[in-house]
């Protein structure tokens, strides 16, 4: 038993409380989760995720994104958060379905491979539950370096786009 953690309750949303065994190889999650309830509905919040101006007002300084499957998503940030950071992204848009879902991939710490984030939209109307799901990170200590920093990078974003669809407070930085 020496290599086994025992884990109580199911941890996907604990929903089913049977106890189980899992090996240590599999104690570090390999996907990042986030929800979030925003008040309103599922087609105005869609316009945020999958439109140049609704991902500039609440998340980037400037991006571009061709929403359809293969087509390119490029983020770019200036002078981003406390650190005044500026860098960028890029990946390919692989679904899109309107007022439910955007999915693309992305380069979380290295060039040489991406994730996959989905975002989905629960409901139609108010309130409307936001989904963040991001898979693929690479079995490496950088690739857990690089999941920790989705984690919370995701938990601040889904705050943002909250704050910014409920009270038009944006923290991005527009230059003058």
């Amino acid at each position: 038993m020496s290599h086994y953690l025992r884990i109580i309750g199911d941890l996907e949303g604990f929903q089913n409380m049977n106890e189980r065994l899992l090996p240590q190889s599999k104690i570090i999650p390999d996907e990042v989760r986030h929800a979030v309830s925003i008040n309103s509905s599922a087609r105005e919040i869609f316009h945020y995720i999958s439109t140049t101006e609704g991902w500039n007002g609440w998340f980037t300084s400037d991006m571009s994104l061709d929403l359809q499957p293969g087509g390119r998503i490029i983020f770019h940030w200036k002078n981003w958060g406390a650190d005044k950071l500026s860098t960028g992204d890029h990946g390919t848009i692989l679904d899109c379905i309107p007022n439910k879902l955007i999915e693309f991939t992305w380069h979380p710490d290295q060039p040489d491979y991406t994730t996959k984030v989905t975002i989905t939209l629960v409901g139609e109307s108010s309130p409307c539950i936001v989904r963040v799901l991001e898979t693929g990170f690479a079995d490496t200590p950088e690739g857990l370096r690089a999941m920790i920093q989705s984690a919370a990078g995701w938990g601040e974003a889904l705050t943002l786009l909250k704050m910014y669809i409920e009270h038009g407070v944006s923290l991005v930085v527009r230059e003058n």
